[in-house]
């Protein structure tokens, strides 16, 4: 199978021209073919010669997803996008639209791996399992088809789709990077969010590193036998072992660490407001609350009484607060509703 061209850097491509005798310049010609004009052959390619596009085809592909299907929500006009892979899998990506203090956002919410490993009970992509890990050019095709088939140039990336992203570290990384660089989807770091359940390590190097894109923490529980119960990772890497960790590396001249809170019946008292105050004491963070979404087997969405009175109670930390609308709840395409709907049984999961 031929490698996919946009798994590739831009130093690695501009090397490919280099080898062939071929000009730098023809790098940049390249990347805006793939990520400007959203190309998914090299035959729309027409600024190179016949030989250098027979070249490129017989060793790298442009395309190595399929839309599948799509669906619309008559709610609020997300897109929900079922893209098929190259070996026959599937995977689901989201383009949500919404209004922010700096004017209307485009968001695509982009899948890291097929399946997931972690077994969140609130995530339908985490009854699939592991099946495998997306590479950087699937990851970054997502965003290309979905550009080229709506017409609508995203402002912000969320890797907060299917799959945990830092069990995939080193081609997320890879993605944002092109997702940021200037010659590729030009998107700032402060518009790319990877989201993570709380792989202490992979958190740990991605602090180490010095990476620039935002950070965002699914808590959803204060108590460990409680989110133990909900997200298993918590027996691995305890949450209180994260934020010790965040206490002392994340740095305070960046954006702010965003905690992701799923508020069901359970985990929204006034209780669960002090521990989130103290777990995360000294730590520059914001919270987003995210009501539970309908699912089969839920039971347990707060309700609107529940969820002001734990706002209430959360104004103790004095950090920014936002409950996030769930967008494309109609279509499964809000949080945690993913779940690659073409597999046996996925529909109902």
């Amino acid at each position: 199978m031929k490698k996919n061209i946009k798994d590739l850097s831009y130093d690695e491509v501009l090397a490919f021209f280099t080898e062939n005798g071929e000009k730098k310049f023809r790098a940049g010609q390249l990347f805006s073919w793939l990520y400007v004009k959203n190309a998914v052959s090299f035959e729309e390619m027409t600024d190179f010669s016949k030989e250098l596009r027979a070249l490129m085809e017989a060793r790298f592909s442009v395309s190595s997803l399929n839309i599948e299907e799509k669906l619309v929500s008559q709610k609020d006009g997300s897109v929900k996008y079922l893209f098929r892979t190259h070996d026959d899998n599937y995977i689901e990506s989201v383009l949500l639209k919404s209004a922010s203090e700096s004017g209307d956002r485009v968001t695509v919410c982009v899948s890291s791996q097929i399946g997931c490993a972690m077994g969140c009970t609130f995530c339908r992509t985490s009854r699939l399992g592991i099946i495998r890990n997306l590479s950087a050019g699937e990851i970054l095709e997502q965003i290309s088809l979905i550009r080229r088939d709506s017409g609508e140039k995203n402002t912000n990336v969320v890797f907060m789709g299917m799959g945990e992203p830092f069990n995939n570290y080193d081609e997320v990384i890879r993605a944002a990077k092109t997702i940021n660089l200037d010659a590729g989807f030009n998107i700032s770091v402060r518009r790319i969010t990877i989201s993570t359940c709380g792989i202490l390590p992979a958190i740990e190097r991605y602090l180490d590193e010095g990476h620039l894109f935002k950070l965002a923490l699914s808590l959803n529980d204060t108590l460990h036998e409680k989110r133990l119960k909900n997200m298993p990772v918590e027996n691995k890497y305890p949450v209180a072992d994260v934020a010790d960790l965040l206490r002392r590396k994340f740095p305070h001249g960046r954006n702010r660490l965003t905690l992701e809170y799923v508020m069901r019946d359970d985990n929204i008292s006034k209780d669960d407001a002090v521990r989130i105050k103290k777990l995360f004491k000294n730590i520059p963070v914001k919270l987003n609350l995210i009501p539970l979404n309908p699912g089969a087997d839920v039971s347990n969405i707060p309700s609107e009484k529940e969820i002001n009175e734990f706002v209430d109670n959360l104004g103790i930390m004095n950090i920014p607060i936002i409950i996030r609308k769930s967008l494309g709840q109609d279509i499964n395409g809000a949080c945690g509703q993913l779940s690659g709907r073409k597999y046996k049984g996925a529909a109902d999961v």
